[in-house]
């Protein structure tokens, strides 16, 4: 069947590589930043929601590229005969358009407009709780077209019972530790792990690394520890990050964390990814890899340094950020970072 999956834009690649990882995916692609993915998996939908990389999916009826909302109603009529298939007398549909990009129409408008073509057809729309939603997605000039079938999001993880005030989407922090590719036995170490969603993700995205989970608030320690308390491998800290060295030997093979922005307080934040980069020095056990998700990445760079290896930009929360994945040395003991 084909599928219709929608994610973080900027990680389309990793919902390709889970597919082909976790079922029989015959081909799949996805044009980046659009944040939707179009495969064809032998797989019922059932299957579906296991999926980690992705938020919902549906069945997936065509796409195409279109400049204005003549173009995009056209190219949707072409694409919506399939949807009768799943339609009956007694079936009640919805459209739904969600558009990204600057345009001279509306997602209203787009609703509109295919909602007259399937009132033409002898559908019954209904605008709260229909039995079928359509999609018409419109993202600057690519259009997919769609059914629902994941409802709710499945970023909406059930493991999450403390909700921290800047929690991170469970999809990015999946795909962060796809990208640090951890190794069996290897210590993975979040210094500012707030409510604990990378430690939860990786108990199936890394089960055989021990975590390490730092944070200098009791309060979200707390609630980390029973948002990821499936994570049997996973150690909650709570200490000051930044002083960590001085409590602990060298242990951490790769970090990965979302550490805090601090736009209201730049200076701070400049000094904050400073003592961030010492600490990480000190606690590396011999060279470390790094992943971590800022929209300072600039800031973060020039106060952590290290050898840059992969830089990708999401879009996440009104945001453009950047994963950034690097390696850093430890140093000797005894040396201060300057």
């Amino acid at each position: 069947m084909k599928y219709l999956f929608t994610t973080v834009p900027g990680l389309e690649d990793v919902v390709i590589e889970e597919l082909y990882e976790k079922l029989p995916t015959r081909w799949a692609r996805g044009r980046y930043m659009t944040g939707r993915v179009a495969a064809e998996v032998d797989a019922e939908p059932s299957r579906l929601y296991a999926l980690r990389s992705v938020e919902r999916f549906g069945i997936f009826l065509g796409d195409g590229y279109a400049n204005d909302l003549r173009e995009v109603a056209a190219l949707a009529a072409e694409r919506l005969p399939e949807a009768l298939k799943y339609l009956t007398r007694n079936t009640t549909a919805g459209v739904r358009s969600e558009r990204v990009g600057t345009h001279n129409f509306t997602s209203r408008d787009v609703e509109r407009e295919v909602g007259k073509w399937l009132k033409s057809r002898g559908v019954v729309i209904s605008l709260v709780d229909p039995d079928i939603e359509i999609n018409v997605d419109v993202v600057e000039n690519y259009v997919a077209v769609w059914i629902t079938v994941a409802k709710r999001s499945l970023k909406d993880r059930p493991w999450r019972v403390y909700e921290h005030y800047a929690s991170l989407n469970p999809v990015i922090a999946y795909a962060m530790l796809k990208l640090a590719r951890p190794e069996p036995g290897e210590v993975l170490c979040d210094l500012t792990c707030g409510g604990g969603t990378i430690a939860a993700e990786a108990a199936e995205a890394a089960p055989q690394s021990r975590f390490i989970c730092v944070d200098i608030s009791l309060k979200h320690v707390k609630g980390a520890a029973r948002n990821a308390a499936h994570n049997l491998y996973a150690d909650f800290l709570w200490f000051d990050s930044t002083k960590l060295y001085r409590a602990m030997r060298p242990v951490c093979d790769k970090y990965i964390y979302n550490p805090p922005y601090g736009f209201r307080i730049p200076g701070k934040i400049g000094r904050l990814y400073r003592l961030l980069g010492k600490a990480m020095r000190r606690l590396a056990r011999g060279c470390a890899i790094y992943v971590v998700i800022t929209p300072r990445y600039k800031t973060f760079l020039s106060q952590v340094g290290g050898e840059v290896l992969i830089r990708r930009v999401v879009y996440q929360g009104g945001l453009y950020s950047s994963i950034i994945v690097g390696r850093l040395c430890g140093q000797e003991e005894g040396r201060e970072t300057k």
